[in-house]
């Protein structure tokens, strides 16, 4: 799979997920700000290139994708609505035609310059989950997720929770790399201790509350 308009040094294919049928690519250099497209993986045919509604140099639209279903979540961790590179996500549906539009842009209900909240995005049903390795709550650069749910009418989001590490310290970029599945969130920390480590989150109540309930090392780390 190629892009149909492919330019140097557009970094296509730095950011990869698949649901069924469909591939969506993410290439955060190309054009202005960064693009994203969706492939039908049997035939190979791009099927869409989607960009952002408020487009703008240096934002790294596609920096991370993932998509479950009709819905695509893409990171922009260069966008500047909060400060310099404070983050953003958008979220894409796919219509009964076949075509691809924003219904949605999150950012971080305490966003501040450098977050780059979108570094990482999941999507599992309604829940969004968002890594923030510059987020500073536990030290610089500790590191925080947040989580985000659908509401029942329409395809608005809301947070409904922070997660950071119950020993979160500097540099720890926890949110660097995240996960979900059902009710459990893995959460990636590449600067944890001396050699990295995962965090795992279970919810409760209905999604009400996040629990860290592992933290996870190598045996020969």
């Amino acid at each position: 799979m190629v892009a149909s308009d492919a330019a140097a040094d557009d970094k296509f294919g730095y950011s990869v997920a698949i649901d069924g049928d469909t591939v969506v690519i993410g290439a955060y250099n190309a054009g202005t700000g960064g693009a994203v497209y969706v492939y039908r993986a049997s035939d190979g045919a791009e099927l869409a290139k989607l960009t952002a509604s408020d487009a703008a140099a240096g934002d790294y639209f596609g920096i991370s994708v993932d998509i479950d279903g009709d819905t695509v979540v893409i990171g922009a961790t260069g966008d500047d609505d909060d400060g310099t590179s404070s983050g953003s996500v958008y979220v894409f549906e796919k219509s009964i035609w076949g075509t691809y539009s924003q219904v949605a842009k999150l950012t971080a209900a305490d966003a501040a310059a450098y977050d780059r909240f979108g570094i990482s995005v999941a999507i599992d049903g309604d829940i969004i989950v968002a890594g923030a390795w510059g987020d500073d709550d536990g030290g610089s650069q500790s590191g925080s997720v947040y989580v985000f749910e659908k509401s029942w009418l329409g395809s608005t989001y809301g947070q409904v929770a922070k997660l950071t590490a119950s020993d979160a310290a500097s540099n720890d970029r926890f949110g660097y790399s995240v996960a979900i599945d059902g009710n459990t969130i893995v959460v990636g920390a590449y600067g944890a201790g001396t050699s990295g480590a995962v965090y795992v989150f279970l919810t409760y109540n209905g999604g009400a509350t996040y629990v860290e309930v592992a933290k996870l090392t190598a045996s020969d780390a």
